[in-house]
């Protein structure tokens, strides 16, 4: 079955969430098209009547949603551009049959959600917006040009074993409580031997050197690594493109995060916190931490 010449149908996405309308009196709309080949598949996602925010307190994500192995599962896709209008479009190219380099394949999932992601408050679940279900029977398989050798597991393999190594000697590090409840079960370390920061991040050296360490967690699935500095985006190491996109103010300005009486940018300038990456105990893969409502 030639696939490629069955998914272009759209997807509609139906309204989940009235709040971020753009014009609360008319249907909010969208949908997602799919067109796959061989090897690399569009993703379009459109959407219209989305409520915009001038300051930039949420930004819009596309994500899938499904089951596999009898555990929820999820793939955020990106970002979505919006228009001072409450018109939004996006476009992405994926691997259909391997999306998130790690095996999950498009057909794993049964649901697109446009979300709405919060960008002053890291610790703020995912807002579901727009909502659509769809079903693949099938992925494309290459069977006609083997695929080039892929290199990319060597560089996996040795960000897991500098975190194994700094494992070997947590204990030469002192003991940290960084944070409050907000990520259970992570036992932390503050290690002020800057040069043993795994090489992940480009950007992460300046903000390690200015404040003199770093954090190095875990926990059954993972390693965590810390990278000390406020929610700027100039202060994100590499906007997040390395895998730094979850951020945790430190204990005690959890309140102050979360003021809504001081202005944003006042906010952003004296609380500090860490941005965080987390690192597959098992393949070395960076991961995103997921916060979505159940």
């Amino acid at each position: 079955m030639d696939i490629s010449k069955t998914t272009k149908n759209p997807i509609v996405l139906k309204e989940e969430n009235k709040k971020y309308a753009f014009d609360p009196g008319k249907e909010m709309r969208g949908y997602v098209k799919l067109e796959l080949d061989q090897e690399k598949s569009l993703i379009i996602v459109i959407m219209d009547n989305i409520k915009f925010f001038p300051a930039g307190e949420y930004v819009y994500k596309l994500l899938f949603a499904g089951m596999k192995h009898e555990k929820r599962c999820y793939h955020m896709v990106g970002n979505i551009s919006l228009s001072a209008y409450g018109k939004g479009e996006a476009s992405f190219r994926v691997n259909p049959a391997d999306l998130d380099g790690n095996g999950m394949t498009l057909s794993d999932f049964s649901t697109a959600i446009v979300a709405a992601m919060s960008t002053t408050n890291s610790r703020e679940a995912l807002h579901p917006v727009l909502k659509g279900e769809f079903c693949l029977s099938e992925i494309p398989s290459s069977n006609s040009v083997p695929a080039p050798k892929d290199y990319t597991p060597f560089y996996s393999r040795f960000v897991l074993e500098n975190c194994i190594e700094l494992a070997k000697i947590q204990d030469n590090f002192a003991d940290i409580v960084p944070f409050d409840d907000a990520l259970p079960d992570i036992k932390w370390k503050k290690i002020t031997d800057c040069k043993r920061f795994p090489m992940i991040a480009p950007q992460a050296d300046a903000p390690i050197n200015k404040y003199g360490h770093f954090l190095f967690g875990w926990q059954e699935t993972h390693y965590f690594l810390g990278v000390p500095g406020r929610f700027f985006p100039q202060e994100q190491p590499d906007q997040g493109k390395s895998g730094f996109v979850y951020w945790q103010p430190i204990i005690g300005m959890e309140k102050e995060s979360d003021d809504k009486t001081i202005p944003i940018e006042e906010r952003r300038k004296n609380i500090y916190g860490y941005w965080i990456a987390a690192i597959n105990r098992y393949n070395g893969h960076i991961e995103e931490i997921p916060l979505i409502d159940k």
